[in-house]
């Protein structure tokens, strides 16, 4: 039996046990058979011998895990001639369910998250693309093009605080690829190595192995920053942190670092820290969004967010701390064997690039971000026709269709989406580039579509880039189609 068993006589001695029951005397009552029994783990036994409180067991804290035990008389006259004690370690099962209870929590923070961040990144769309515009200005006066400067960094930061939002809700939007994390955690000890403190010691460990994850590189590299991070924040004075990387494999559910981690290979990527520790009544926490002992500096995002993007990713993340005496954090990704080439980085920044004026459709609901997104490509050399939705981009198409170049849309919108757009065009045989612009994430249908976005707010040097490269290759294969005919 999986159960611990004990035969318990009417003077507490222990008659019989079996296998289970043997381990638990001994984790639970420091005794043997034959030993007189007179506590479970912390509590006397009497109180395991009435009616539990609530439920049909009773339920005991002790030596690092979560047990559930029950006591039968043995009736035979007035008074029991001995006890039937059995229990069971539901440790296991009790860490599964506060990680889906802390899964529904986050899974519900998510839902507001998600829902707010569309109408966020129209708002700061137009922000963006008129403080960018306004910088390019060539008669611009010094001191006002500093302030614009101001703008686009402030812009940017709350750029990345509803990015922080939507990477601990799940719900970004995750450019996988293949990545080698041996070259990229390398670089990113360098880039440590050149601004963390130097007060703080770096060490990097590694086994020659295979450390090939399907990931995210910019999640990646975030999540090691905010480690990272949070490490430098524990050591005030000064310590060691340290970054090691090895490769786990196991086929037992039993032997895995985590409960909820199947078998198989898994990358595993620790920083730890000398640093203060994190005191027991915090550790609980610390993966909680808007949670922070750093007030007034902190947001409360960074560790939520790594939390978002390790799950987000299939993978897993653990902790464990010592106050006085630092920190660790552990993350597992799945091992992955990729069949295309390796990104071992993140590429690098675009330039702005003009049209030649080449026609566009602009494809936007909410009037004021239609409005600067056509002002920016006008200003960038191009000619644009807009539409409020899918269906009157269509009406706009079937008109115009040999003078439209390419098609910018959102992705929602009332009566059609950016996302049915699309369908719509390659159903009729209409081979226009698209460039969705998202603000609320699809839980990967966009890369399911292979089809070209870009997450609201958009950089205006990233979406002149983008352009001017579907163009080129557009026109790349119309001059091949009239040369192969």
């Amino acid at each position: 039996m999986p159960e611990g068993v004990l035969l318990i006589d009417a003077h507490s001695v222990v008659v019989l046990a079996n296998p289970a029951a043997r381990q638990y005397l001994d984790l639970l009552g420091g005794i043997e058979p034959g030993d007189v029994l007179t506590h479970w783990g912390e509590r006397r036994l009497e109180e395991f011998l009435t009616s539990p409180p609530r439920g049909l067991w009773h339920e005991l804290e002790a030596a690092g895990g979560v047990f559930q035990v029950i006591a039968r008389p043995l009736e035979s006259a007035a008074e029991p001639e001995g006890w039937v004690l059995v229990t069971r370690d539901i440790t296991r099962q009790r860490e599964i369910e506060k990680i889906q209870q802390r899964q529904e929590q986050l899974a519900a923070v998510g839902q507001l998250a998600a829902g707010i961040a569309h109408d966020f990144n129209n708002i700061m769309a137009a922000v963006v693309l008129y403080a960018q515009m306004t910088e390019r200005g060539p008669q611009l006066p010094e001191h006002v093009r500093e302030r614009m400067q101001v703008i686009n960094q402030q812009v940017g930061h709350a750029a990345n605080l509803i990015q922080q939002i939507l990477d601990f809700s799940r719900h970004s939007v995750l450019e996988r690829q293949p990545l080698d994390l041996l070259p990229f955690v390398k670089e990113h000890v360098k880039l440590l190595q050149r601004t963390l403190p130097e007060h703080v010691e770096i060490r990097f460990e590694y086994q020659q192995d295979s450390y090939i994850v399907n990931v995210d590189p910019t999640r990646a590299q975030q999540v090691l920053t905010n480690l990272a991070v949070n490490a430098r924040d524990a050591m005030p004075q000064g310590g060691v942190l340290s970054i090691c990387l090895e490769q786990v494999t196991f086929a037992n559910p039993a032997d895995a670092p985590l409960v909820a981690m199947s078998p198989g290979a898994w990358v595993c990527v620790t920083v730890a820290d000398t640093g203060t520790g994190i005191p027991p009544g915090v550790l609980p926490h610390i993966f909680e969004p808007f949670f922070t002992t750093k007030a007034p500096l902190g947001t409360g995002l960074g560790l939520s967010q790594v939390h978002g993007i390790v799950e987000a990713h299939a993978g897993h993340i653990d902790v464990k701390s010592t106050v006085g005496k630092g920190t660790t954090f552990t993350v597992y990704w799945p091992l992955h064997t990729p069949e295309t080439d390796i990104s071992p980085e993140i590429p690098p920044s675009v330039l702005v690039q003009n049209g030649h004026g080449e026609t566009l459709l602009l494809v936007e609901d909410d009037t004021t971000v239609r409005k600067v997104i056509a002002e920016s490509l006008t200003a960038l050399d191009y000619q644009v026709l807009e539409a409020t939705n899918g269906q009157e981009a269509l009406s706009i198409i079937k008109e115009q269709r040999n003078t439209i170049a390419l098609v910018v849309s959102d992705v929602v919108m009332p009566k059609m989406g950016g996302v049915a757009l699309y369908h719509a065009l390659q159903q009729q045989g209409i081979d226009i580039p698209v460039i969705l612009l998202t603000g609320h994430p699809l839980n990967g249908e966009l890369a399911a579509l292979h089809v070209e976005w870009m997450l609201k707010p958009p950089d205006l040097a990233a979406l002149s880039t983008n352009i001017a490269r579907l163009l080129k290759r557009d026109h790349s294969a119309s001059e091949a189609d009239r040369s192969a005919t």
